[in-house]
């Protein structure tokens, strides 16, 4: 039996698109024949994807099933809309427009109509958030409750079970004995990367001097690019704050976290947050916002800090790199909750899913 995937973009280091991958592996272990389509694809992932338009010839395939990943409005949509075979739409969440208006209006527009576009899939099969969080937007949208699903995104850990980490940058990151804070992902407004910075910079004044912050992720945003250069030069930081561009390879990414003394995240608005359960995995306490789906990955596990000033938020931080027995409590926590999201489980409720579409292994 056939399965198809559907998505906007197919860029190496995306979590969706490392999803895609994960699922399309799984998906070819239990005997499907298992394909990717992407409208953009980077030339590092054309051996593994093809290009959006080859799906038409599947289009009128009632047995096959179609996946199609929202988390961006893009025109393959309507793909998804005109299939006639069983359609399980995963939704990602997309970003509030509100939060790139002033930085990017071609993305606020985009996420505007991604957002209005969602109760045009309502008449899909199955509908599955990869957090709770997100199915409720699905059921305050329109779609019906007993026809959505949650599946979490805990299968992206098994990329780094077998890769040792990039050996040379550890020691480099470890060598001058720093405190290590380390935020992961796209450098965007509501990720609120500001944030981050002005706690680290009362971490770092008040606190420690001998400490750097670490941003991994790719930096789209120009204008944003520039207010967070001119924030970091305006309080003086220099190089304490490290800006890294993406990070694609997981023997680097690896590197980074286990050169990590704390996982700090201030973003406003998550539909999973991935970097939460690779801190997990990696033994990195997690201090967090508490907002959007947040709370719901984490658990009762690391800290969370909603309307605390950022002097309380940085003492917090030092508590946590510290404080050894709170430490090791909160660690202790994280890989209790990393244990209930294991990628076995995750593998048992996409089984699950699939059995809900009478979909079944060859």
């Amino acid at each position: 039996m056939r399965v198809h995937q559907l998505y906007c973009a197919a860029i190496p280091g995306d979590a969706i698109g490392n999803l895609i991958l994960e699922l399309d592996l799984r998906l070819r272990s239990w005997g499907f024949e298992s394909f990717i389509f992407a409208q953009h694809i980077d030339p590092e992932m054309a051996g593994r994807v093809r290009p959006d338009h080859e799906y038409l010839s599947y289009l009128h395939a009632a047995d096959d099933l179609l996946i199609y990943h929202y988390g961006l409005h893009t025109s393959n949509v309507r793909y998804f809309q005109a299939a006639r075979s069983r359609r399980l739409l995963m939704y990602h969440n997309i970003t509030p427009a509100h939060y790139f208006r002033g930085w990017d209006r071609e993305l606020e527009l985009l996420c505007d109509i991604g957002r209005r576009t969602l109760p045009s899939l309502i008449d899909c099969d199955l509908a599955v958030g990869d957090s709770d969080y997100n199915r409720r937007e699905l059921v305050a949208v329109g779609f019906p409750a007993e026809k959505t699903d949650v599946l979490p995104l805990a299968l992206l850990l098994s990329r780094f079970e077998t890769l040792p980490a990039e050996q040379g940058l550890l020691e480099d990151l470890r060598r001058e004995g720093l405190v290590n804070f380390l935020t992961v992902g796209r450098v965007a407004p509501n990720k609120a990367i500001e944030d981050v910075i002005r706690i680290f910079y009362i971490y770092h004044q008040a606190i420690n001097p001998r400490s750097r912050l670490y941003v991994v992720g790719s930096r789209y945003l120009p204008a944003y690019d520039r207010a967070l250069d001119a924030l970091v030069a305006g309080l003086e930081l220099g190089d304490a704050v490290r800006f890294t561009g993406p990070v694609f390879d997981p023997q680097v990414l690896k590197a980074y976290y286990q050169a990590a003394d704390l996982y700090l995240c201030a973003s406003y608005h998550e539909g999973f947050c991935v970097p939460l359960l690779e801190s997990m995995y990696f033994g990195v306490p997690v201090l967090a916002r508490k907002a959007a789906a947040v709370p719901e990955t984490l658990g009762d596990a690391g800290v969370l800090f909603s309307r605390l000033g950022y002097a309380e938020v940085a003492e917090m931080a030092h508590m946590l790199v510290t404080d050894q027995a709170l430490k090791a409590q909160v660690v202790a926590r994280q890989q209790e909750r990393l244990q209930e999201m294991a990628p076995s489980r995750v593998e048992t409720r996409l089984q699950h899913l699939l059995a809900r579409l009478g979909v079944l292994p060859a």
